[in-house]
C-alpha cells in the first residue's frame, strides 16, 4: 500500500473518530466548559446523556425552580449555521412548578436568539412576584403563554407573538375566594419592551395595554368596569382607581 493511501486512510481515520468522540460527548463534560459563560446564580444540578441529547436534573435561577430540563439538538440545522434545540422544562403536570416546551434556535454567527412554537405554564402566584399592582391582591390560577414567536432584544424582544391566558383565576376577597373567570392577552413587542394587550371580553371588563419600559417597570393602562355579578368585594377595590366614568369604567394608569 503506497504512503499516499496509508495518509488518506489515517485521515478518514480521525475524522471518524472526531465525529464519534463529539456525537458521544458526555452532557455533564460539555457543561463544564460552559460553565464560566452561564448566568451568574444559575444552578444546574447533576448532567446526564449527551451534547445532542441530555437532561439536567434540577435547575434553580432568580429563586425559581425547575426539576428538570431536557434537550434534543437537530444535527441538520448545523449545516446553516444555527443551533436549533428542542426543550422540554419542568413536569408540566405539577402546577406548582414553572414548565415550558418548545425548540430554541440560536445563529453561530448572528448571535440571535430565537423561541419558535413554545408553550409554557406557571401559576398566578409566581407572575404576580414579578409585578406590582395599585391594589393589594392575592390570586391564585394557572397561567398559559403560547409563543408563536420570540426573537431576544435591547431591552427585552426584537419580535414577539403569541398570547398568554388563565381559564379560571380566583381572588380571595373579605368573605373568600370567588372566581373572576377567564382572561387572555395578545403579546407583542413595541420599541424593544414586551407588551400584553387585553381586549377580549372578560367579566372584569378589563380593557389594558401593559408591559414593562426599558427600565423594567411595570406599566398598565387602560379601564375596568367588573360585571355586575362579581362580589361587592371587587365593586369596592376598584373605587381605588379613581372616579367612574359617564360609561361606568375606572380608568387604569400606573
Amino acid at each position: 500500500m503506497s504512503v499516499k493511501k496509508i495518509s488518506g486512510l489515517a485521515v478518514v481515520f480521525v475524522v471518524f473518530l472526531l465525529v464519534f468522540a463529539i456525537a458521544l460527548l458526555p452532557a455533564s463534560v460539555a457543561l463544564q466548559w460552559v460553565k464560566k459563560d452561564l448566568p451568574p446564580g444559575l444552578q444546574l444540578g447533576p448532567a446526564t446523556g449527551t451534547i445532542w441529547q441530555g437532561q439536567v436534573h434540577g435547575v434553580r435561577y432568580q429563586g425559581q425552580y425547575v426539576s428538570q430540563a431536557k434537550w434534543q439538538v437537530q444535527p441538520l440545522a448545523l449545516l446553516q449555521a444555527k443551533l436549533n434545540t428542542d426543550l422540554v422544562l419542568g413536569n408540566k403536570r405539577n402546577t406548582s412548578e414553572i414548565s415550558a416546551q418548545g425548540q430554541l434556535v440560536y445563529g453561530l454567527f448572528s448571535k440571535e436568539l430565537e423561541l419558535r412554537d413554545t408553550q409554557a405554564r406557571l401559576s398566578l402566584e409566581q407572575v404576580l412576584q414579578r409585578v406590582r399592582l395599585p391594589i393589594p391582591t392575592e390570586a391564585k390560577g394557572r397561567v398559559f403563554v403560547e409563543l408563536d414567536n420570540y426573537q431576544l432584544g435591547e431591552p427585552h424582544c426584537q419580535a414577539l407573538a403569541g398570547t398568554i391566558s388563565s381559564a379560571d383565576i380566583s381572588v380571595k376577597g373579605r368573605n373568600g375566594w370567588f372566581s373572576i373567570g377567564e382572561l387572555e392577552g395578545e403579546l407583542g413587542c413595541v420599541n424593544g419592551a414586551a407588551k400584553v394587550t387585553v381586549t377580549k371580553e372578560n367579566r372584569l371588563g378589563l380593557q389594558v395595554d401593559a408591559g414593562f419600559d426599558d427600565r423594567g417597570q411595570f406599566s398598565v393602562k387602560g379601564f375596568i368596569k367588573p360585571d355586575a355579578s362579581l362580589p361587592k368585594d371587587v365593586h369596592d377595590a376598584v373605587q381605588f382607581l379613581g372616579s367612574q366614568g359617564a360609561d361606568g369604567r375606572y380608568r387604569i394608569n400606573f
